[in-house]
């Protein structure tokens, strides 16, 4: 192959990378993964109001592009009878139990899934690199208790702190919905709903959640 030949093999993969790149990443005017402000339509402002928790709400109503994950309940087996239809929508299922699903969302993908009459409800979790933070034991407790929606009983929680607790740690503990039990070094047993869990995740000196039950001893 002569050198011009090379030169413009490598001109047209170049240009079909670049190609790639964008429609990557540049947005699609009007598809669904583009959300849009309010005002919504009456419906689906009751969607909202009925099947989204508030801090999904305020999400959808802010519009964006951001991803963020989200606890969505089905009424019947999420993996089996509905992982098709979620991977159509480009949503992808992070976690699954049951009728319970953790799905990576953005703004505009919530009101076509809560159009959705398979779709119970929906609730924001955070952004999905905090998801790292939770014990796999954890992410399976708050799945099946979703899936039973008992997600607002009181949950024993153990919050690992990257420094030392102290009283402005107990301040958000307590504005997040829980209680302080146990405080070992820098970990803390707390108690509250599960439902709740989302607001610890919130900051950032908590490093790791885990269910207390599963913990015998507490490092010092």
């Amino acid at each position: 192959m002569s050198d011009s030949s090379r030169r413009s093999r490598r001109r047209r993969v170049r240009t079909l990378a670049l190609l790639l790149v964008a429609a990557v990443l540049l947005p699609c005017a009007g598809c669904p993964s583009a959300a849009r402000l309010g005002p919504f339509a009456p419906e689906e402002e009751d969607l909202l109001r009925v099947k989204a928790d508030e801090p999904l709400r305020d999400l959808v109503r802010r519009g964006g592009d951001e991803r963020f994950a989200a606890v969505a309940v089905f009424r019947d087996a999420a993996f089996l009878r509905h992982s098709d239809a979620i991977a159509r929508a480009s949503i992808l299922i992070l976690d699954e139990f049951g009728n319970a699903a953790i799905l990576l969302l953005q703004p505009g993908k919530v009101l076509p899934l809560l159009k959705d009459p398979s779709v119970r409800r929906v609730a924001w979790l955070g952004p999905q690199g905090r998801l790292a933070r939770l014990d796999p034991a954890l992410e399976f407790d708050l799945l099946s208790r979703f899936a039973a929606g008992n997600e607002g009983r009181d949950i024993d929680i153990v919050l690992r702190f990257k420094e030392p607790p102290g009283d402005v740690d107990e301040r958000f503990v307590a504005a997040s919905g829980f209680r302080v039990v146990t405080r070992v070094a820098r970990n803390w047993i707390v108690s509250g709903p599960l439902s709740a869990l989302p607001l610890l995740l919130r900051s950032d000196r908590i490093i790791y959640l885990e269910g207390a039950s599963k913990v015998r001893s507490m490092p010092r």
